[in-house]
């Protein structure tokens, strides 16, 4: 009976993934060594969602990683929806219930991996200290999705365990990091935005975020493109230009309470990027000097 019903199960398609995803999966069952000492992987792979399915799953003793990498759709975790873009990566305890699901409209393209192993909880816990959403954007997709492809390829060609575990190591290192940097920049970026007025505000970052004004200028430039004095001096440039254009504040006011600070510097922004001295720009743009 037992073999009966298995049989209408995979006829019924209950198991079967074609026409619903392609895959490129590998699992893998580690030795007594790796399962005592070291991280290991269980399962890794890509998966392209063909259509839309609800994959429901708990009690899994295992931790899951994965990064969307095209299109779109959302998981369920600890009660709380999510949804999911490119580039976007979640890091889950599979011990609680989770569903997941494509969209329809922009079917998504995953890679994964399930692993386990000596300290696997504890990095676990970590990065959910740091960060309070199991989902994260990476600071530096590049580097997660590298490592994800390592570790798929390590399986595939029988790489040793040991190498295994340093690249996991590598890998939930990563996740902890980035998802912390990610969140740190956006806390600095808004506190730059609440605070662009003050004229120490490069020592005051270092104070509140504990990192060096260097490292943060670094890690603005890699993330948005513009380094932390660049991004600072653009935010009271448009301070000046709102002010110009939305008060009667005098020039020199404005020089002020724009945290730019410095008559040459102010004019010299205005000649660069605007072509024109500010009270041209004032009289091309504020609405008042027209009504």
């Amino acid at each position: 009976m037992k073999d009966e019903r298995m049989r209408e199960q995979l006829t019924s398609g209950i198991f079967a993934s074609e026409g619903v995803t392609r895959s490129d999966r590998v699992l893998h069952t580690p030795g007594n060594f790796a399962k005592k000492y070291l991280l290991y992987v269980q399962e890794a792979g890509t998966l392209e969602s063909l259509t839309p399915h609800i994959c429901r799953r708990k009690n899994l003793d295992s931790y899951l990683i994965f990064e969307v990498l095209d299109g779109k759709g959302s998981i369920t975790y600890e009660d709380r929806s999510y949804e999911l873009h490119p580039g976007e990566c979640i890091w889950i305890d599979c011990q609680q219930e989770f569903t997941h699901i494509s969209s329809r409209e922009m079917p998504w393209r995953l890679a994964w991996i399930h692993f386990n192993g000596n300290c696997a909880g504890e990095f676990y816990s970590l990065f959910r200290e740091r960060h309070d959403s199991p989902v994260f954007l990476p600071a530096d997709a590049g580097e997660i999705r590298r490592l994800l492809e390592q570790v798929l390829r390590g399986v595939k060609e029988h790489v040793k365990e040991l190498d295994i575990h340093s690249l996991l190591t590598q890998l939930a290192a990563a996740c902890i990091r980035q998802a912390s940097e990610k969140d740190m920049l956006r806390d600095a970026r808004e506190y730059i935005n609440a605070n662009f007025k003050e004229q120490k505000l490069p020592q005051l970052l270092e104070q509140r975020f504990a990192v060096s004004a260097g490292e943060l200028e670094a890690l603005f430039l890699d993330s948005f493109g513009i380094g932390l004095r660049d991004y600072i001096l653009n935010r009271r440039f448009n301070a000046a230009k709102e002010q110009l254009r939305f008060s009667i504040l005098p020039v020199t006011e404005v020089i002020r309470e724009s945290g730019i600070g410095n008559e040459d510097l102010f004019y010299r922004l205005f000649q660069e990027y605007e072509n024109m001295c500010p009270q041209e720009y004032r009289e091309k743009w504020a609405q008042w000097m027209k009504d």
